[in-house]
């Protein structure tokens, strides 16, 4: 068995999934109903192509800005009300006490149990703070994810994803480029809900076809929106 710190950077590592899922999906599937949408409105692959590379770049941006912020502001909320919490515990630290004491319980651990945890481990100032963080709080080491490795981790997983769906249209045309690109975007996606489900210890056949079932639905979208589109819309 790993050491406990090993076992808990391992985990905190592997709670990353989620920016890589996010945003290799969000590539994948936005990308190829964006490129379906124009294909749908206009036969010049060229400018599929281009548009396509275009939203490529500016998803990737923005969905790494977007991680970068949302992650940012998420960790400040949190830390400010850890910090008022542990300005409380200074000034009230059996009111602290009484509150692990009572996560303790609900964890089912008996009365007389959790008090003797609870005294034990207050002899300890920056154990017992650690402890009060994950069982009262509800912040534990995996949840704590820092903002730039977030943004590069999302915008470069968009890239990623966008690129298997465009690839197709540097060597191929028309309908073959299309369907190719649908059909890698496919299996794409029905490997990374295969992989995450190996990570988390799911079914992989149902996480797989969760994933690729989404696709297609985005892809016949986008398609349609683009045949809707008047002739010459793209011209």
């Amino acid at each position: 068995m790993a050491p406990t710190g090993e076992k808990r950077e391992e985990i905190r590592w592997l709670s990353q999934i989620r920016e890589v899922v996010f945003g290799m999906q969000d590539g994948l599937i936005s990308t190829v109903g964006f490129v379906a949408g124009v294909h749908g409105a206009t036969a010049d692959n060229r400018l599929v192509l281009l548009a396509g590379i275009v939203q490529m770049i500016a998803g990737a941006f923005s969905m790494a800005a977007g991680a970068y912020l949302s992650t940012k502001a998420e960790r400040e909320v949190v830390e400010g009300q850890v910090r008022s919490e542990y300005a409380r515990y200074a000034d009230e630290p059996y009111m602290a006490q009484e509150a692990l004491l009572g996560s303790l319980e609900a964890d089912g651990l008996p009365r007389d149990k959790a008090y003797r945890v609870v005294k034990l481990i207050s002899a300890e100032r920056d154990a017992f703070l650690r402890t009060f963080r994950e069982k009262v709080l509800g912040v534990g080491a995996a949840q704590e994810r820092v903002p730039v490795p977030a943004a590069l981790l999302m915008g470069f997983s968009f890239a990623i994803g966008a690129i298997i769906v465009l690839a197709p249209y540097f060597v191929l045309a028309g309908y073959g480029a299309l369907w190719t690109a649908a059909g890698l975007t496919a299996v794409a996606l029905f490997g990374i809900g295969v992989a995450q489900a190996v990570l988390a210890g799911t079914r992989l056949l149902v996480s797989g076809l969760e994933f690729l079932l989404v696709a297609a639905a985005a892809a016949g979208v986008g398609y349609l929106l683009g045949r809707l589109l008047p002739p010459g819309f793209a011209a």
